[in-house]
């Protein structure tokens, strides 16, 4: 696990900013393009960028000299640059759903140690937003990683290659729709499902998760966040059969509902390519809020003897 230092995550997240606010200024350009033009002189270690009045170009060497060979963990960067991400969302005035909790995939990299013992596994998010997830959950997890995302839009695949390469992190990205991308022997899939309508006897989180197995290893897993009426719009157990031929569901856990003022509740759906001994039930929990140390540690114990009692 990473440690974060509060102040180098402030002397990031500022720098960024201030490069940011000072680009603007010369090239009033939306936002995300700020933050790329930032980037890309940060990876660079100069600036990369065009000045017609070479004070800019001074003032800009000044603001990057700030974080000249300052040691930032990954977890610095991650969490200063999903700061400055959220601040872009609300520059440009997009809705934040592409954006998952770190919480979650704490948690979501907490199970996959549960269900994945090896040192070596391979990850895809077929549904990446920004890549924080994904870029969460192999932060927190202490193995060799190959690591994949595919999202459908351009601006997505780009922050989150942006992240790839400041956190280092290797990431095959794909720009597609997820419904298209085909990948094999995954050891784990992992996924913060947007909000679906049910249409013309139809439901794309059914289809998509259907999809997805395919592309996992025997006893590979699928951990996602589905809304909590997930199971309703499969009036005819038709998607339940199709799931169950090959999956099976080892874990339901209910989020707390302070997390999702601003949508609908979620519960994490926890699947395994697998078939576990007949009788065997899933861990059902329910996450209390995240601060609430004691009674979350209660809801661990839980998961973990349930491992323990089904490994």
């Amino acid at each position: 696990m990473q440690d974060v230092k509060l102040n180098n995550l402030e002397l990031f997240f500022d720098c960024v900013d201030e490069s940011n606010n000072f680009l603007y200024e010369v090239f009033r350009k939306p936002y995300f393009e700020l933050i790329e033009m930032t980037v890309k002189n940060i990876l660079a270690g100069e600036v990369l960028t065009e000045f017609d009045d070479p004070k800019d170009l001074r003032k800009l060497k000044k603001i990057y000299a700030k974080i000249k060979n300052v040691d930032f963990t990954v977890e610095d960067v991650r969490k200063a640059m999903q700061s400055i991400i959220l601040r872009g969302f609300k520059e440009m005035r997009i809705p934040n759903g592409n954006t998952t909790p770190d919480t979650i995939g704490i948690f979501m990299a907490y199970l996959i140690t549960k269900i994945c013992p090896e040192k070596n596994l391979s990850i895809v998010d077929p549904l990446c937003g920004t890549g924080n997830l994904l870029f969460t959950i192999s932060n927190y997890l202490d193995k060799d990683l190959e690591l994949y995302a595919c999202d459908n839009d351009l601006w997505m695949t780009k922050l989150t290659s942006m992240m790839s390469d400041l956190l280092n992190c290797k990431t095959e990205i794909f720009l597609q729709d997820t419904l298209s991308l085909n990948l094999s022997n995954m050891d784990a899939i992992v996924f913060d499902m947007p909000h679906a309508e049910y249409k013309d006897n139809k439901y794309f989180p059914y289809d998509a998760i259907l999809h997805y197995k395919k592309m996992l290893k025997d006893n590979g897993c699928m951990i996602g966040m589905v809304e909590n009426d997930f199971f309703n719009y499969d009036n005819n157990q038709e998607f339940k059969k199709q799931l169950l031929e090959d999956m099976t569901i080892i874990g339901l856990t209910e989020l707390p509902d302070e997390m999702f003022k601003a949508g609908k509740p979620k519960i994490i759906l926890v699947l395994q390519k697998k078939k576990l001994k007949e009788g065997t039930k899933c861990f059902m929990v329910k996450l209390p809020n995240f601060t609430d140390v004691h009674t979350f540690n209660d809801a661990l114990t839980d998961i973990e003897m349930w491992f323990e009692k089904n490994k």
